[in-house]
């Protein structure tokens, strides 16, 4: 079974190709501009979490407290996309396991994603 990557991002031209990227490299994508509520994301089942700072209703940082705190999603890797300059402080205060600064290197992107998968079990159980 692919790994599934969750891709919340408010641009569009962003999602597209960060999704493009990840399906080349094999796989399972899903990308939204933000997330109605953390049932959207917890349905999906990610194995892993790319989330930008700056969507539309709250700052990411702020959706990635609270997907550290439900217990289905809590051990799921988040990497923050930003522009911020306190991008580390962010990742930090938040819980988030990585950080990708924009613009951002597909290399970077993909090895970054890569790392953070490369612990996890091949199957989701159950599924």
């Amino acid at each position: 079974m692919k790994k599934r990557i969750l891709i919340i991002e408010n641009d569009q031209d962003i999602r597209n190709i960060v999704e493009l990227i990840l399906e080349e490299q094999g796989f399972e994508m899903l990308s939204i501009p933000e997330p109605a509520d953390l049932a959207e994301i917890s349905s999906f089942k990610p194995d892993l979490i790319l989330l930008d700072e700056f969507i539309n209703s709250e700052p990411g940082h702020r959706l990635c407290r609270k997907i550290k705190q439900v217990p289905g999603l809590a051990v799921t890797p988040v990497i923050i996309l930003s522009t911020a300059n306190d991008i580390e402080l962010i990742v930090k205060e938040c819980g988030a396991n990585d950080h990708i600064r924009k613009p951002f290197d597909i290399e970077d992107l993909i090895n970054k994603v890569l790392r953070l998968l490369s612990y996890q079990p091949l199957t989701h159980i159950g599924v």
